[in-house]
C-alpha cells in the first residue's frame, strides 16, 4: 500500500461540507492528516473543498466562510470524499447534491466516507447497500425509521471497502489515524496519536459511549453506579447479586435497568465490556494471551478463547496474528 500511493503526487482527499460545521469537526478531520504530512516530510495528502453554492463559499460559523476549491457541478479527480454534516436533510436531498456524489463514486477506487450526519446525505443518494453503516448516536432512531434496510449499527465507524461511515465529533480522530495506519503503518499513526495527546486509538467497532442522560444518567445514577463498578472490575468480575447489592438494588431491579437503557442484561453488558477491553490488550500490548484473558476476568485460555470466538467470530490468537500480518506489510 505504502510504495503504491508514493506513485501518486498526491492522495486528494476531497470534503464536501453542509453547513453548519464546526471547527472541532474540521480540525478533527484535519489534524491528524497534516501532522502525517509532516512526519512524511512531504505534502502527500492534499485536502479539497466542495461546495453546493455557486460561488464556491462555504459557511463554517457566522464568522468564517471557505472559498472552495469546486462546486458539486464539478467532477474533482479524489482518492477519497468525506460528506461532512451536523444535520440532516430535511427534505429530499437536491439532485445536483445526488448526481454529484454518484458521480464521483462511479470513478474506480474512490473512497466514500459520511461523517457524523454525513452518512444520512449519502444513504439518500443511495450509495450505502449491504454494508454496516453507522451515525452519530442522536440520530440513529430517526436514520433506522428512515432507512430500516440498511445495516445500522452503534459502533463508532465502520470500514467496508470503498463505502465508509463515521459517528462523528471526537470520533473523527480515531477514523483519520485507522485510514492512516492502513495508508501507511501503525508506527505512523502511534507518533500522531502521541502528538495529538490521544492515549489510544478506538478501534473502529467500539461502542459510540452512550451518553449518562440518555442511560438515565442523573435520573438513574444507580445504573451509572453500576456501570463504573464493572469497568473497574474487569480482572475479578463482580456477581449480578454483588453489583446489585452494591447499589443498593435487587438483582431483578438491575436487570431491568440495563434492559431498559442498554438493551443487554448485566451479565452480557459485563461480558461484552471485558472481551472488547481485551481485544484492544491484543491488538495494542505485548502481553501473552493468557495474561490477557486472566487480566480480564476469564479464569483459563480455552474459556477464554472460547467466549472470545464466540462473540468476535475469530480465537485471540487469530486476532493478533492478523494484527502482525498487517503491520508487516
Amino acid at each position: 500500500m505504502l510504495s503504491q500511493l508514493h506513485i501518486q503526487p498526491k492522495f486528494k482527499i476531497g470534503l464536501y461540507i453542509i453547513p453548519p460545521c464546526s471547527l472541532f469537526t474540521l480540525g478533527s478531520i484535519q489534524e491528524p492528516v497534516l501532522q502525517a504530512n509532516k512526519l512524511l516530510g512531504e505534502d502527500k495528502y492534499q485536502f479539497l473543498y466542495i461546495s453546493d453554492q455557486e460561488d464556491k463559499t462555504i459557511k463554517i460559523d457566522d464568522r468564517m466562510h471557505i472559498n472552495a476549491d469546486f462546486t458539486v457541478d464539478d467532477s474533482p479527480d479524489l482518492n477519497m470524499l468525506m460528506v461532512i454534516s451536523e444535520t440532516g436533510p430535511v427534505n429530499k436531498i437536491d439532485i445536483r447534491i445526488r448526481k454529484f456524489m454518484q458521480r464521483i463514486c462511479s470513478q474506480s477506487d474512490v473512497t466514500l466516507v459520511g461523517v457524523d450526519m454525513g452518512s444520512f446525505w449519502v444513504a439518500d443518494a443511495g450509495l450505502f447497500r449491504e454494508q454496516p453503516v453507522t451515525i452519530h448516536w442522536q440520530a440513529l432512531d430517526q436514520f433506522s425509521e428512515s432507512h430500516h434496510d440498511l445495516n445500522i449499527t452503534h459502533h463508532l465507524f465502520e470500514t467496508s471497502e470503498q463505502r465508509l461511515s463515521c459517528a462523528g465529533k471526537a470520533t473523527n480522530i480515531d477514523l483519520m489515524l485507522y485510514l492512516i495506519e492502513k495508508n501507511e503503518d501503525g508506527e505512523l499513526a502511534a507518533q500522531i496519536a502521541e502528538i495529538l495527546c490521544v492515549d489510544r486509538i478506538r478501534l473502529p467497532d467500539e461502542r459510540q459511549r452512550i451518553p449518562l442522560h440518555n442511560l438515565g444518567g442523573e435520573t438513574q445514577p444507580k445504573l451509572t453506579l453500576a456501570m463504573e463498578l464493572m469497568e473497574q472490575n474487569t480482572e475479578e468480575p463482580l456477581a449480578a447479586d454483588e453489583i446489585a447489592e452494591l447499589v443498593n438494588l435487587s438483582r431483578r431491579q438491575l436487570e431491568r435497568l440495563f434492559k431498559r437503557y442498554v438493551g443487554n442484561m448485566p451479565a452480557k453488558y459485563y461480558l461484552e465490556l471485558r472481551l472488547k477491553k481485551a481485544r484492544q490488550l491484543l491488538l495494542t500490548s505485548s502481553k501473552s494471551i493468557i495474561q490477557i484473558g486472566l487480566s480480564c476476568g476469564f479464569s483459563s485460555g480455552p474459556h477464554f478463547s472460547s467466549a472470545y470466538k464466540a462473540f468476535f467470530e475469530i480465537t485471540p490468537r487469530e486476532e493478533r496474528n492478523n494484527k502482525f500480518k498487517l503491520n508487516e506489510k
